[in-house]
């Protein structure tokens, strides 16, 4: 058998094999056809990982939002966060947008299946490195989950150079730990 021919029975081989096992498997609901998370259905939390975000006048966490509820339901990719003082007014921080980013990717909804959890990262600038720097502690971060809201308690500490918006850098929520179906 010449070279060529042999390599076109190697593809169709691979895309029998792929075919046949792609059909077998259960794929998760399509996030299309899942109904949208509510709040009662999520809790908010945040997590530094031991500092693991932390350094060079840089820091930042991960945003985790877990399905405490009992079936599986979607949550925007990118969701729009409000950074709260104690008294849950809204401070001067916001999403820093890449640069040619507009409007921006399409970020596509997350399907969370029942206790599982959808994480992104933040990141933001933490010290004090601009000439007249102006520096925000946020109490709190909200998320508008439907009409409801979703808050949770935040740490983070957000400078920017005097009378500009503090900034922070988000890049989209993914399904965490990465969910695998039971055969069952």
């Amino acid at each position: 058998m010449t070279k060529p021919a042999s390599n076109a029975v190697y593809v169709v081989v691979a895309v029998v094999l792929v075919l046949a096992s792609s059909a077998s498997a259960t794929p998760l609901q399509s996030a299309s056809t899942l109904l949208a998370c509510t709040a009662a259905q999520l809790s908010l939390s945040f997590d530094s990982e031991g500092g693991n975000f932390d350094g060079m006048s840089q820091s930042g966490t991960l945003l985790v939002l877990r399905n405490i509820g009992s079936q599986t339901c979607t949550v925007s990719g990118s969701p729009a966060l409000v950074f709260e003082d104690d008294s849950h007014t809204k401070l001067p921080i916001s999403l820093e947008t890449p640069p040619g980013m507009h409007p921006g990717p399409v970020i596509l909804p997350v399907a969370v299946p029942a206790n599982a959890e959808a994480t992104g990262e933040l990141h933001w600038v933490s010290g004090e490195v601009y000439d007249n720097s102006q520096c925000f502690s946020p109490a709190f971060v909200a998320i508008s989950i439907g009409t409801n809201v979703l808050r949770a308690p935040f740490a983070g500490h957000l400078c920017a150079p005097s009378g500009q918006d503090a900034k922070y850098r988000f890049a989209y929520l993914k399904r965490d730990p990465v969910y695998v179906r039971s055969k069952s």
